[in-house]
């Protein structure tokens, strides 16, 4: 895919397609079943037709459901159905697939839905618009990260990289007991590696940004003992056009020395076009007026000083190495990882020279697996880790029932938040963080122990992982008096889901926990083990199937939607509160006349 482009000066960005990188297992899951194939525009279509198939990507009725005759604005496109019938046809396929659950839409409606409908969409003029260009951009950051080769008419290939990256994906679905440790390892290798001169980008700057990010906070650390960077310094550091760390580091602390913390999105918009104009030096001066009106369509304010920076943002936590301080407002180095930031400060800070035309070769030097940079599966945790949780548990806990549960309302619904931490969490691991704050704020007598990965501020990375060897692979491990409880968030509202992979796990874990305090004598006391089950909504086989489980193995199971949990949390005294079967959560039953 790497494209010959005129190349030019440009700001750092970030393909935004897929804007979270947690969400590329997924895709490349599928890819994966037609590695070593060459890639045509029929199998990318049919590819595209399975990751809509397995809901990875939902397209909006106004395309998937939309029959198009013709299409000639900015592609040429003909339906292959021209019959009388074919709208009808495609509004009745696209109904079928919304009420499908995902994975269980035939592929032949599919492919006819996608060769009947179009996006007003093209990547370039090299590229058919419409479907095809929209699996272009499914995969293009995958190529740059150097995961995966998808260039057309080539064969299909993965990298060692690559296929750490769906580890513990199959297809499209994560496996049971899924960890998240395997993807979170490769992207911190591809993203120590990646440079802005790469065979994929036109842009003129050699700069290794990861590792000019680490260096610029480690550099302003250890000279002015600053809190690291914050989030507005991003703007200067993709604006800037070189791996001088030193030099970049000097002018943010220059600037904040002038301006201190209370210069305007304008004003740093303003030194940041400085930045970029190459005909000036990268002194403390604003970019002149002629430059700004010159270049802000190229160099839009919203793209410097909003977008890209919450792209940059997202996508260092995605490291592991990115702590938060200051209430979100300053990026600084997680202490837990200084070993591994070191490592990469001393392998990856300097530029390689890569042609434009040799995507093998840059595939080749991404997709090599780097030992040093791996996570272990299973996260041995610190005192000094779980300590930090507990601090931020308590600190969180002490905001009003009306913020938790606002936020927790808007985590179950998959809305945005405007809360600097909150909104550079995961979304399964801002709900796990969300339901554990109400825990902790609800049971004045209970230990809440969250098992989910955090930084050295107690802020989560991501979920708890899965059932491994010395294990159970709870997500919230709750003590109080004689009772062993285990809380079991989930953000996915699917049926399947929640039914086939939720409960079955939850029923081993419970029974894993009860038999491990068992075995262990510091907690011969224990004599009661449930689980409580909370995800955005609960349907009537989740009740059938938790009596299933209580009939197969005496484990009790109660479910909750989150709202209901979050204002029910008011008023409960004891864990053993949450015992209790909502209406919502009974199983269906035959009807007797």
């Amino acid at each position: 895919m790497a494209r010959l482009q005129q190349t030019r000066r440009k700001p750092i960005s970030f393909d935004t397609t897929i804007r979270n990188p947690e969400r590329l297992p997924p895709f490349l899951s599928i890819l994966k079943a037609y590695e070593g194939k060459v890639l045509t525009y029929d199998l990318a279509l049919e590819i595209e037709a399975w990751i809509i198939i397995q809901k990875i990507y939902i397209p909006t009725e106004s395309t998937l459901g939309n029959y198009r005759k013709e299409y000639s604005n900015k592609f040429i496109f003909k339906a292959k159905d021209q019959t009388d019938s074919a709208q009808r046809t495609v509004r009745d396929y696209f109904e079928e697939w919304k009420n499908s659950e995902a994975g269980q839409f035939p592929l032949e409606k599919m492919l006819y839905l996608l060769k009947n409908t179009t996006q007003e969409f093209r990547q370039d003029s090299s590229m058919p618009g419409g479907w095809i260009s929209r699996f272009y951009t499914q995969f293009v950051f995958a190529n740059e990260l150097g995961f995966i080769h998808t260039e057309f008419n080539e064969d299909i290939e993965f990298s060692q990289n690559g296929n750490l990256m769906i580890h513990d994906f199959k297809f499209g679905l994560a496996v049971q007991d899924y960890s998240d440790s395997y993807e979170t390892s490769a992207f911190l290798i591809a993203f120590s590696k990646y440079q802005i001169n790469n065979p994929y980008r036109s842009n003129t700057i050699n700069v290794n940004f990861f590792p000019l990010v680490l260096a610029v906070i480690k550099y302003l650390d250890e000279k002015y003992d600053r809190p690291g960077i914050h989030r507005e310094d991003i703007t200067f550091i993709i604006a800037w056009g070189n791996n001088d760390y030193i030099a970049l580091a000097e002018y943010i602390h220059e600037f904040r020395e002038k301006f201190g913390y209370r210069a305007s999105e304008e004003t740093i918009y303003e030194y940041a076009m400085n930045l970029i104009d190459e005909s000036t030096p990268n002194t403390l001066n604003p970019a002149s007026f002629s430059f700004i009106e010159a270049k802000k369509k190229d160099y839009k304010f919203k793209k410097l000083t909003v977008e890209t920076r919450d792209e940059v943002v997202r996508k260092l936590r995605m490291t592991r190495l990115i702590s938060l301080r200051g209430a979100g407002r300053f990026i600084d180095i997680d202490s837990t990882n200084k070993d591994k930031i070191d490592y990469i400060l001393q392998s990856y800070l300097e530029n390689k020279s890569f042609s434009l035309t040799d995507s093998k070769a840059y595939l080749d030097y991404m997709g090599h697996i780097d030992k040093f940079l791996e996570y272990p599966p299973e996260i041995l945790e610190t005192n000094e880790t779980l300590n930090a949780k507990q601090i931020a548990l308590q600190e969180w806990s002490k905001n009003s029932w009306e913020f938790i549960n606002k936020e927790l309302e808007k985590a179950a619904k998959g809305s945005s938040t405007n809360d600097l931490i909150l909104k550079e969490i995961k979304a399964p691991a801002r709900f796990e963080f969300l339901i554990s704050i109400v825990l902790h704020k609800a049971l004045s007598r209970a230990v809440i122990n969250p098992n989910y990965i955090s930084d050295d501020q107690g802020i989560p990375y991501s979920t708890a992982g899965g059932q491994k060897k010395g294990a159970i692979g709870a997500d919230i491990d709750i003590y109080e008096d004689s009772m062993h409880v285990l809380a079991e968030p989930t953000i996915s509202p699917a049926r399947a889901f929640q039914v086939e992979h939720e409960l079955p796990s939850i029923q081993e874990h419970v029974l894993s926990a009860n038999e491990q305090d068992f075995d262990d004598l510091n907690k011969e006391h224990i004599n009661e083990w449930f689980a409580v089950f909370i995800a955005p909504n609960i349907v009537p086989a989740v009740g059938n199937r938790i009596d299933i489980v209580k009939r197969e193995s005496g484990v009790e199971i109660f479910a909750w939607t989150a709202v209901d949990f979050g204002e029910f949390s008011k008023s409960v005294k004891s864990i053993k509160d949450y015992r209790l079967v909502r209406p919502y959560a009974v199983g269906r039953t035959l009807k007797k006349r």
